[in-house]
């Protein structure tokens, strides 16, 4: 499964990867949170949409993306 990058409420705002709270590897159960991100006017912490294993990270902490982006993906 892609997990997605989604919209903080700001249409088109970037965002911003603040924390993976999973590895690469890690086993991951849905609606655990997985990972923090921010914008200009608020940060989130987003759960898991789905359980499995997390197989990539595609946005390292730190980088910044627009919404609607693949960000990671859970097997």
């Amino acid at each position: 499964m892609e997990i997605i990058a989604p919209n903080l409420g700001q249409s088109g705002m970037d965002i911003k990867i603040e924390t993976w709270f999973k590895a690469v590897g890690d086993k991951v159960e849905a609606g655990e949170r997985l990972y923090q991100m921010s914008n200009e006017k608020l940060s989130e912490e987003i759960a898991a949409p789905a359980s499995g294993t997390l197989v990539k990270i595609l946005v390292q902490e730190g980088e910044t993306v627009v919404p609607g982006k693949v960000i990671a993906e859970i097997k």
